[in-house]
């Protein structure tokens, strides 16, 4: 078993350090892949490290349901997991809605709410979609707000497990401090509301198989029976 945090920001997006850096904390963690994200249309080639699996992850940032689908069929030849960045209740259905999307992240984010419902969840499960759990959302929140996180989260995981949704735990981390070991995310899964087999797998086989059937797909450069346009 392996551990994947899909959701790193280095100097190629808003990070502090450089892609390198990043990983060489990674293996002094016990990670066995890190996603390195870059924002669309910004997108550079991630620098492949022998140390370390490094996965090239796009985050999409679209201000309306209609870019976020046009957006998603430009990046995802590009992206070996494909990131949407939620909080507006329109963008996360609409991530929910779109096949091409692999993971919404912090859906709950800025809100009163978990930004997510009955509908948002039937289309995640029938597009598998993951919903993210981010730690730095609740690393960085602080009194009235941090409730508003903690609650957010719990509902999102109750609704997941109810209509069978997959979910992936993420560090985000802007600098290599912000890193965490797997089993440091995946007790961040559990203390949400999660057993301790399903809060691992969060960290561990379900974001390692994103990536390993993402590479399979776009090494063909097929998508659920769609051929992808250069």
């Amino acid at each position: 078993m392996g551990f994947y945090d899909l959701e790193i920001h280095s100097t190629v997006s808003i990070g502090e350090n450089i892609v390198e850096e990043m990983a060489h904390m990674a293996k002094k963690l016990g990670l066995n892949g890190i996603g390195i994200v870059s924002y669309f249309p910004d997108i550079i080639e991630i620098p492949k490290l022998e140390e370390i699996d490094i996965v090239s992850c796009v985050m999409l940032k679209p201000s309306s349901a209609g870019e976020l689908n046009q957006l998603a069929r430009k990046s995802r030849k590009k992206a070996e997991v494909l990131l949407v960045h939620g909080g507006e209740y329109e963008i996360n259905r609409a991530a929910c809605e779109n096949p091409l999307i692999d993971v919404l992240c912090h859906p709950e984010l800025g809100r009163k709410d978990s930004g997510l419902d009955h509908i948002c969840m039937k289309a995640a499960h029938d597009n598998n979609v993951a919903v993210q759990i981010n730690f730095r959302e609740i690393l960085e929140s602080y009194k009235r707000n941090r409730i508003y996180v903690f609650s957010s989260i719990k509902k999102n995981i109750k609704l997941c497990q109810k209509y069978a949704v997959p979910i992936v735990t993420c560090s985000s981390a802007v600098t290599k401090w912000g890193m965490r070991s797997g089993r440091e995310l995946a007790a961040i899964a559990y203390l949400m509301g999660l057993d301790l087999g399903k809060a691992i797998e969060t960290a561990s086989t379900l974001p390692e198989t994103i990536v390993s059937k993402n590479r399979d797909r776009l090494s063909g450069k097929i998508w659920e029976g769609i051929e992808l346009e250069d």
